[in-house]
């Protein structure tokens, strides 16, 4: 899968209403998950998580505290998931969602990133990147021809599986402010990642 870019042409087109087969759960930065991605929970058939006891998600933040995030994520997801699951972040909770497919690859069926807040200064980002094996979506609001899209289309473009879409006409965040578009390319690309899974099952089952 090649890093693309797409233009949506259907502000108003519905998502149909096959949900993916396997665990779509929304990563949160700090409180208030619930709200944040309440136009993705039931049409992408999803579950949020954040962070308890104040274990915000901050790059900037002290040593240890995105660790820290991704770690209490991890186990998270061990505890409610059976299997991988489809991750999905927007917003400066989209590094964690990276930094979790690239520590934590067997817990991770496909990405999805959301208007991605990162600085790419940080240390340790372009190899970060090149870690990440799930097949990645990542979604760019564009309100108007001069919005910066530089930061997501980066984060696509390093990822190996990456796929960049933008949604134009759209104010940030996207899955709030155009949400139909926004679910019905996460849940193509869900669907998408799940075959591939069972394509390359399969080969490895014919080739042991």
């Amino acid at each position: 899968m090649k890093s693309s870019t797409e233009v949506d042409p259907r502000p108003d087109h519905e998502p149909d209403e096959v949900v993916p087969q396997h665990d779509v759960v929304c990563l949160h930065g700090g409180e208030g998950a619930g709200e944040w991605f309440a136009q993705q929970l039931d049409a992408l058939g999803a579950r949020a998580w954040e962070p308890r006891n104040g274990v915000n998600f901050d790059v900037t933040g002290p040593p240890g505290q995105m660790d820290e995030w991704v770690e209490a994520a991890s186990s998270a997801l061990y505890e409610s998931t059976a299997g991988p699951a489809h991750i999905l972040a927007s917003g400066t909770a989209a590094y964690g969602a990276i930094m979790l497919a690239a520590l934590h690859p067997e817990q991770v069926k496909s990405v999805i990133l959301g208007d991605p807040l990162v600085d790419t200064s940080v240390e340790g980002f372009v190899p970060t990147l090149r870690r990440v094996l799930a097949p990645s979506l990542v979604i760019a609001a564009a309100p108007d021809l001069d919005a910066d899209i530089s930061i997501p289309q980066s984060i696509a473009g390093g990822i190996r599986n990456g796929v960049f879409v933008i949604i134009d006409n759209t104010a940030v965040p996207a899955h709030q402010s155009r949400s139909h578009s926004f679910n019905e390319w996460s849940r193509s690309f869900m669907n998408i990642a799940e075959g591939l899974h069972t394509v390359t099952e399969t080969q490895e089952e014919h080739s042991a």
